[in-house]
């Protein structure tokens, strides 16, 4: 009997519904996370159940988005865990001003967007303000097993299929890690092995509610389906967005660059040859090295120090050399951006990981 991703997906929604009474859905408000709600929210029906959903709010968001995960929030059968806490949000625009501190107290009347009534505004005693290090620390706080999904997809990143392929996940299943924090907890990955077009073909043929910042981005941009992102916008892999931001959402834009340095320069030369991108080499430098050491002599930043002892630490090869550029270019200075298929080609024989 052939199954379809879209059969198997359902059939390991229904086995997690099984064996953990609460679950967590994790949502962005992007494509992938639409199906993973759906799905999970499909089988809460089914089942009787209330689900969790999980939104970390990093203010700087589309309207788009935030309408939709009001929309998600306001369903009756979801429980919301829509955070809008001050957070550290690295800002991929700028070599100056290196963070957007978002929901800052002290500057409400420069949010981005205001806050909402279903969010949770304010968290008593000490937690993590960055990113990643805050959906960890939200793990920790189960006090059940918890079920914890997550729309990540193998096809999309080398990156995200090893990040789903380790060990220790929940009696082996592949599609699974354990939270680290949480030892009676587990992520979940139900659309691991769905592809773009298999994503776009479960919003179509169920009318699903999505994010309709992706039509202004195929009827305005031409951007490819396959690498749309719409993530907050500064990020590293997203900050590409804001040169079309001004079209789609021109008050979003207007905010965003009264709220932080470098967005007006970013939405103007992100698609310039040289100034964020890494694709070929400039005029005057004949190898990689040679323009990597010339970013590392004039860039103005504070962090040039973890710049170069993370360089240090890499093997000399020109692919290596080559995303090091990417990474000055776009002030990575966490080593945040992910290596890109050729670099992971060129160095078979060698692994190298941020420090």
């Amino acid at each position: 009997m052939v199954r379809s991703v879209f059969d198997c997906a359902r059939n390991r929604m229904r086995f997690v519904f099984r064996e953990f009474e609460r679950i967590v859905v994790s949502y962005s408000g992007g494509k992938d996370s639409t199906c993973l709600f759906w799905l999970a929210l499909w089988e809460a029906e089914r089942t009787n159940r209330k689900i969790e959903v999980f939104f970390l709010d990093q203010e700087a968001e589309y309207a788009e988005t935030i309408r939709m995960v009001e929309s998600v929030m306001s369903h009756p059968l979801v429980i919301p865990r829509w955070y809008q806490v001050p957070i550290r949000m690295t800002n991929a625009t700028s070599h100056r001003e290196l963070y957007l501190h978002a929901w800052d107290p002290a500057t409400p009347d420069m949010w981005v967007h205001p806050k909402h009534k279903l969010a949770t505004q304010a968290i008593e005693g000490e937690y993590p303000d960055r990113f990643y290090d805050f959906f960890e620390w939200f793990e920790t706080q189960d006090k059940v097993p918890t079920a914890h999904l997550v729309g990540l997809r193998t096809f999309e990143s080398m990156n995200r299929q090893r990040a789903m392929l380790k060990a220790n996940g929940y009696q082996h299943y592949q599609w699974s890690t354990r939270c680290k924090g949480a030892p009676n907890s587990f992520r979940f990955y139900p659309i691991w092995d769905f592809q773009g077009s298999d994503v776009w073909k479960m919003i179509a043929d169920n009318n699903l509610e999505y994010n309709h910042i992706y039509d202004q981005m195929i009827a305005r941009s031409g951007v490819n389906l396959r690498t749309m992102r719409v993530s907050n916008l500064i990020h590293e892999q997203a900050f590409r967005s804001l040169a079309a931001l001004q079209e789609f959402e021109p008050d979003t834009y207007e905010r965003m660059v009264r709220r932080l340095g470098g967005v007006h320069c970013a939405a103007h030369y992100s698609h310039e040859r040289y100034v964020y991108d890494a694709s070929e080499l400039p005029p005057g430098h004949a190898t990689w090295r040679a323009y990597r050491d010339h970013l590392l002599a004039t860039t103005d930043t504070s962090v040039i120090d973890r710049f170069r002892k993370r360089f240090a630490s890499q093997p000399d090869d020109e692919a290596v050399y080559q995303h090091q550029v990417k990474q000055l270019l776009l002030n990575d200075w966490e080593g945040s951006l992910p290596r890109t298929k050729k670099t992971e080609k060129d160095l078979r024989k060698v692994w190298w990981d941020r420090l």
